[in-house]
């Protein structure tokens, strides 16, 4: 049952992308619905699969496999209550091939049976807040990558064909900053209990050294991403580049964790 409902919400996401990306270059408003019922089909399968994987393990987040499936899930809900609110299909187009990306790894990973996490009641914290940190993350890479091709386009006069449909320069960078800042304080908490937990259960030893390096310098990077979108000399373009090197510092820190 869980392989299949793996299966079918990575089939959903993949049709979801595909109409997405298909909405950019064609002028039929369907596909984006079309794109969204995929897209709802597939979280719905992967929150069945979450809820049977919590009932079943005593941790669900206790190897790679899962925590990386949390993180597909994560990316497609958060975006999922963007569309809602913003009504910006067109984060779809990227958001959506992402999530793809993350659930398409978790066949990377074996999947032994979860046991309780070292450090417990901290760590279960710990990784839930930064998966939903990295998830906002990525989200508001996507609203960064936005802002700087079409920021590029509108200066050089060729925004033609796809490019059309892509979302306001001020709205798109205000929602790359909103998600940032939300995911800011989830990092800032993870890290903390992450810690934390190392400490009570004593696991410190290399690899939770360069764990905690690298999120420190991811938290560092969010830190001057936020202070640049405040500082007039700073805000727009040059701040939406620190934003694309944080989701790099975060797909580095991602790689390096494996929650087991």
């Amino acid at each position: 049952m869980s392989e299949f409902l793996l299966g079918a919400s990575l089939v959903a996401y993949f049709i979801a992308s595909a109409l997405y990306l298909a909405n950019l270059h064609l002028k039929h408003k369907q596909l984006a619905a079309y794109g969204t019922v995929a897209a709802i089909a597939g979280f719905s399968l992967q929150t069945l699969r979450l809820i049977l994987q919590t009932l079943n393990q005593s941790t669900p987040f206790a190897n790679a496999s899962e925590a990386i499936f949390f993180l597909s899930w994560a990316i497609a809900g958060l975006y999922l209550a963007i569309l809602a609110w913003y009504r910006l299909p067109s984060v779809g187009s990227l958001a959506m091939p992402l999530a793809v990306v993350a659930l398409a790894l978790v066949y990377r990973f074996p999947t032994p049976a979860g046991g309780p996490l070292a450090g417990d009641g901290w760590m279960r914290i710990h990784v839930v807040a930064i998966i939903t940190s990295f998830a906002l993350f990525t989200l508001a890479f996507c609203c960064a990558v936005f802002y700087l091709i079409q920021n590029k386009l509108l200066k050089s006069k060729r925004m033609t064909g796809m490019f059309r449909r892509l979302p306001p320069l001020k709205t798109i960078d205000s929602l790359g900053y909103h998600l940032a800042s939300i995911g800011f304080p989830l990092l800032t908490l993870g890290i903390i209990t992450g810690i934390v937990g190392v400490e009570m259960a004593r696991m410190r030893d290399t690899g939770a050294e360069i764990k905690l390096v690298t999120s420190a310098i991811t938290w560092f990077a969010y830190a001057a991403y936020m202070v640049a979108h405040s500082s007039p000399g700073w805000r727009g373009k040059k701040a939406n580049w620190i934003l694309i090197v944080g989701a790099l510092l975060t797909a580095l820190t991602t790689a390096l964790h494996k929650f087991s």
